[in-house]
């Protein structure tokens, strides 16, 4: 099992490397956003994006799901029926969303370049994410990770030409992010070798009932877990403005860069929960897989809050800085959420699909109406604070009907005790006192370091020996 989890650990570090490059992106992007864009302008193209993460399920049914469930262990003419049969009905309704979106967008905002741009960029969204997707199921781990780096290194080019020097504003973010997508989607087709494996000879109708019987399940769940994250946007937006919804997106940005490393994570262990099911001490590993993936994330949100609290202090858009306070609530938000997909993970490798859907619907009902009710007394905290009660409850409820499907633990001691750590931590940089910022940072700092001392040296070391060749 030492080879197991060498390869999990190597395939986790190549996905992080690969996507090191977007984490750079979602940093430097930050300080542009608060210089050359109102905060009207970013919550419009925020909201753009919601809309986009919630269709993209609908439009190519989930199919990118069942794709990697039945291709990673298939081989020869049966991986090629899987992605064939995917590739093939994923054409026919892009096809028919294409046109409804064009015809729907063009009644709301009339003909003009901004429509054609809103409907590109949600295209595109379920195209990379099922080629994404056919990558991964045939192995190639460093195509799929190196795309994250073109689409990030597209997407700044184009957001410094067209933002930064042209001063195009929302026509400028979406114009770097449809131009970053397109050649994101040809690298991954031809860089992953697609077009050998795709062939309309190969579709099968028993193939693509298979896959859908397997996704079309998750689509709800998919579009229940934007809805209910989109939701808030979609709430702030209506009721109290796009102004608003851009200082949320704006304190959002930072939570988000801890949510993609989290997704890169739960990569990695949703290949790890398929490919060692039936083995002898599958639950143990899956146990301590969960521990080890929650302890690390709450440490690095150690690390990460009270730098976060350092860079608020440069912020001169007074609109942005007053986010700060929401900033701590958001990441803890996506701390339970990333506990949840790992708990969750065990419905997927016994085919229990429609679980997922069930538990992600009664958090979503949760979010929404916590939303509703805290977002009146308390606005954007009242929404945020709702995202955090939904995220209990699906914790709750995945981990019950997971232990009727496989019983397993999860050690909430810990959670808690990480919490608590937490929310000291939060409360010193809600201080907005940089002195104690730097403090706790540091702290924090020798305090990690000492408990991964053995890693560190290991690592040191075979650097050392591979620089002495």
């Amino acid at each position: 099992m030492n080879n197991d989890n060498n390869s999990l650990v190597k395939k986790t570090l190549i996905y992080l490397a690969g996507n090191f490059s977007s984490k750079i992106f979602g940093v430097i992007i930050i300080p542009i956003y608060a210089t050359y864009l109102t905060a009207s302008q970013l919550g419009k193209f925020d909201y753009q994006q919601t809309i986009a993460g919630l269709l993209n399920p609908i439009i190519v049914l989930a199919l990118w799901e069942g794709v990697l469930r039945f291709g990673l262990k298939a081989q020869g003419n049966e991986l090629k029926r899987v992605l064939s049969t995917a590739a093939i009905i994923a054409s026919g309704t892009l096809s028919l969303f294409l046109v409804i979106l064009t015809v729907t967008y063009t009644q709301l905002y009339g003909i003009s370049l901004t429509t054609l741009l809103y409907v590109t960029m949600i295209i595109f969204l379920p195209i990379i994410q099922l080629l994404g997707y056919m990558v991964r199921a045939i192995h190639k781990t460093k195509v799929f990770a190196f795309s994250g780096m073109i689409s990030s290194g597209l997407n700044l080019f184009g957001i410094l030409i067209f933002v930064v020097f042209l001063h195009q504003g929302l026509k400028g973010l979406l114009v770097s992010a449809v131009l970053a997508n397109l050649f994101n989607s040809i690298y991954l087709f031809l860089g992953g070798g697609l077009q050998k494996y795709i062939s309309i000879r190969y579709y099968s109708k028993d193939e693509g009932r298979r896959l859908l019987s397997y996704s079309i399940p998750l689509i709800f769940n998919l579009v229940f877990v934007w809805f209910t994250y989109g939701f808030s946007r979609f709430y702030i937006n209506l009721s109290i403005g796009s102004t608003a919804n851009g200082i949320y997106a704006f304190a959002n940005k930072f939570a988000i860069l801890l949510l993609q490393v989290a997704q890169i994570i739960n990569m990695t262990m949703i290949e790890d929960a398929v490919l060692t099911n039936g083995t002898a001490d599958w639950t143990k590993r899956f146990e301590e897989n969960i521990e080890k993936v929650v302890n690390v994330f709450f440490q690095v949100s150690l690390l990460f809050i009270p730098v976060v609290g350092i860079y608020y202090q440069t912020v001169s858009n007074q609109k942005f800085q007053s986010s700060l306070v929401y900033v701590p609530f958001m990441i803890f938000s996506v701390l339970l959420s990333n506990i949840s997909v790992l708990l969750g993970n065990i419905f997927s490798v016994f085919n229990q699909t429609s679980k997922i859907f069930i538990s992600t619907a009664i958090s979503g009902v949760v979010n929404m109406v916590g939303a509703v009710l805290l977002g009146h007394f308390w606005g954007i905290l009242g929404v945020v604070l709702a995202q955090i009660l939904g995220g209990m409850v699906l914790i709750i409820i995945r981990y019950i009907h997971g232990n009727k499907i496989e019983k397993y633990s999860f050690n909430f001691k810990v959670l808690i005790i990480n919490t608590l750590f937490f929310g000291a931590v939060s409360l010193v940089v809600l201080s907005r006192k940089i002195s104690l910022q730097i403090i706790v940072l540091l702290l924090v700092s020798i305090i990690i370091g000492y408990l991964y001392r053995k890693f560190i040296a290991d690592t040191l070391l075979n650097l050392k020996n591979k620089l002495s060749k």
